[in-house]
């Protein structure tokens, strides 16, 4: 429940519905609304259930949330809203009729977290997206780590980071109610190799990855058991930088006892209509037993 008692201060929040779990506080009305001149994540699942409660001139009036005026550019498409409340900004994305499955987003080098989203739709439309931009800077656009060259990479940057992103995968499955055992991780050059540090640094988190262009990173990769983990790796014909790399992705992957789907496209290191295609199959079959 939610009660506004002074319209341009404070709101009085008896949180049931908030992830955060505080049971009850005075927040100040910038930071219900926006932080850092976006809407908080938690306040966007809180809202899509509570009831809202308004004080003014002496008169309440109750509000379901869904027959507020939606045409106000806070409230319009959600889906198009970027947060910054956890530790990488990010999208969460949900369909009108989801099967409760989601699937983590993670981008290429230049870009950002919106380059994926056509692509999955294409795959998956049914499914929650999760899409997180990479906090490195590069050109016009963002990665996940600092490399030394296009092959050669900051064993620093990566490990820091993959654990920085391993904290928001978890904090953001709690607050938006997601099922981790039921996720799939989908990444793209450099989202690719920071989803297979994921994989080897911290085991049990990712279950099903789909890794597009990748190569192995790490200069030393820890034998971790990756048994009950499904990965696929799909690496393009003609793709000069990344290409020459897969074979020792499959075996690093196999090695670990992970059940590894190899697949080669005719292409370079861009994606395409086959690798949604090989997606979509693969993701058609059953998730790792637990």
């Amino acid at each position: 429940m939610i009660i506004d008692k002074r319209p341009q201060s404070w709101l009085f929040i008896a949180s049931k519905c908030d992830p955060r779990g505080a049971p009850l506080r005075f927040l100040p009305r910038g930071v219900y609304r926006r932080r850092n001149g976006l809407k908080c994540a938690w306040f966007n699942q809180l809202s899509r259930r509570a009831k809202i409660f308004r004080f003014e001139a002496g008169k309440s009036t109750n509000l379901l949330w869904n027959q507020m005026d939606m045409s106000a550019p806070e409230y319009s498409d959600e889906n198009s809203i970027l947060h910054s409340d956890l530790g990488f900004r990010y999208r969460v994305v949900t369909p009108a009729k989801s099967t409760g499955k989601c699937v983590f987003l993670l981008h290429g080098s230049g870009v950002d977290e919106t380059t994926l989203i056509p692509l999955a739709r294409k795959i998956a439309p049914d499914v929650t997206l999760v899409a997180a931009r990479g906090r490195i800077p590069q050109d016009d656009g963002f990665r996940w780590f600092e490399r030394i060259t296009p092959t050669s990479f900051e064993q620093a940057s990566i490990r820091d980071e993959t654990a920085a992103y391993a904290e928001f995968a978890v904090e953001v499955s709690e607050c938006y109610g997601l099922d981790l055992q039921r996720a799939t991780f989908l990444g793209y050059s450099n989202g690719a190799n920071l989803v297979s540090t994921l994989l080897l640094l911290h085991p049990g988190l990712v279950r099903r990855a789909a890794l597009l262009r990748a190569m192995p990173v790490l200069d030393i990769s820890p034998m971790t058991d990756l048994s009950g983990t499904r990965v696929l790796i799909v690496a393009g014909a003609a793709d000069q930088t990344y290409g020459p790399f897969a074979p020792a992705l499959v075996t690093l992957f196999s090695q670990r006892h992970a059940e590894v789907d190899a697949r080669i496209v005719a292409s370079g290191h861009e994606f395409g209509d086959a690798d949604a295609a090989i997606i979509r199959q693969w993701l058609a079959g059953p998730m790792p037993a637990a």
